[in-house]
């Protein structure tokens, strides 16, 4: 597991280095280093089981904000389009990123929710 957590620390703060180009920068490396974060706490033994719940909670209201540009980019996009340089005429390639690029770190809220949840309670 501690090499789950180095990997998943390093990959997020690599994210989290990639937002400085983004059209909103700060908040992508706050969410992107946030989630570096958890795996982080992990190593050192601080399982905050409760703030990741509500972070997910907090990352999944989020989310609903792209469901529209998604919904397009699926209506009018196509798979390539999400590797192609932003458009002012196309938004939903850059909401797409958004919401895909927030469900990876969901994911890993996700999976550090289950796995801290069932240390706190091992009969789970």
């Amino acid at each position: 597991m501690k090499i789950t957590s180095i990997i998943l620390a390093l990959t997020f703060l690599v994210f989290a280095a990639l937002q400085y180009n983004d059209p909103d920068p700060w908040l992508w490396i706050v969410i992107y280093g946030y989630v570096a974060l958890i795996p982080i706490l992990y190593l050192f033994k601080i399982y905050p089981v409760r703030l990741i719940l509500i972070s997910i909670v907090a990352g999944l209201i989020y989310s609903f904000f792209y469901i529209p540009g998604v919904l397009d980019w699926l209506q009018h996009g196509t798979p390539q389009e999400l590797a192609q340089e932003m458009k002012a005429t196309k938004p939903y390639i850059e909401e797409s990123r958004e919401f895909l690029g927030l469900l990876i770190g969901l994911s890993a809220l996700l999976f550090y929710y289950f796995k801290e949840r069932k240390l706190d309670n091992p009969k789970v």
